[in-house]
């Protein structure tokens, strides 16, 4: 187990990258619409990078629509290179006329890669010296595989619940389970000082903390899939984030976005969110 913390800061201002303007696209019988919103909070510098693959009718007929988080780690040198090399490097495997990705274990193997990457260049003394979590989803012919390290998340609402699709990979977690097999109290649990450390993320050399979906879900009509940096769970509720998804993705997502910086948090981290809709 590992702590890692990110950086203050004492200035907020927005940086975007990767913006998608709202269209909509074709896939398996299902119009998808995608949206993002990007806000650097109240920290020294933005290190949560995103991306989405091409999105011309051919190429997501033959491929899908790949989305793609990183939030580097603040507490960590590097952080914002290493969440922007996750997502560059993942959006050209994907890319590469050779790769065939159907499953979330093929997602799984391009990460692997990734990771051996990013340990040569920034962990050769196989401490973990820089990090980054990454979240993915593939959506292709009305089924979503996807694929989870470290802390962010991965939501579907269908109907008017939503759920957390992944496993938050913090010590927390371990506690929980450790609780389960003792049937101790959760308390202590919870009052952890170390309950957010993480257990696994990118730049881990051991890395074996992966989260990813072994057939994928079958996608239903109206379904929407949130993906979000810690600085976006950290300030809304699941309800709060899911009252926001009734409107059109980049609307969604610009109004999440402002209701995390309307809380006025003083540690307020980076936040990131990505809003994918799901229609026949």
């Amino acid at each position: 187990m590992f702590g890692l913390h990110k950086r203050k800061s004492k200035e907020t201002r927005e940086k975007k990258r990767h913006s998608v303007v709202q269209e909509a696209y074709s896939t398996g019988g299902y119009e998808i619409k995608i949206g993002n919103a990007q806000h650097q909070g109240r920290r020294d510098y933005q290190e949560d990078s995103f991306g989405i693959s091409d999105t011309n009718s051919e190429f997501i007929r033959d491929k899908g629509v790949l989305a793609i988080l990183a939030d580097g780690m603040g507490g960590l040198s590097n952080g914002k290179a290493v969440s922007e090399h996750v997502i560059s490097s993942l959006l050209a495997w994907f890319r590469d006329p050779s790769t065939v990705c159907r499953f979330g274990q093929d997602i799984k193997n391009a990460v692997t890669a990734v990771n051996a990457q990013i340990c040569d260049i920034y962990c050769r003394d196989g401490n973990v010296n820089s990090g980054s979590t990454v979240i993915a989803t593939l959506i292709k012919d009305g089924v979503m595989h996807w694929l989870a390290v470290g802390d962010s998340r991965i939501y579907l609402k269908r109907g008017a619940r939503m759920y957390q699709v992944n496993e938050d990979h913090d010590f927390l977690n371990q506690l929980l389970d450790d609780v389960i097999t003792s049937g101790d109290s959760p308390a202590a649990a919870f009052s952890n000082p170390q309950k957010d450390s993480l257990v696994g993320c990118i730049g881990k050399p051991d890395l074996d903390c992966f989260d990813y979906s072994k057939r994928g879900l079958p996608l239903c009509n109206g379904d929407k899939i949130v993906l979000c940096s810690d600085g976006v769970y950290n300030a809304l509720s699941t309800d709060e984030i899911n009252s926001f998804l009734s409107a059109e993705p980049m609307i969604a997502a610009e109004n999440i976005k402002n209701a995390v910086l309307k809380k006025h948090y003083s540690g307020q981290d980076n936040l990131t969110v990505i809003v994918i809709s799901i229609n026949q």
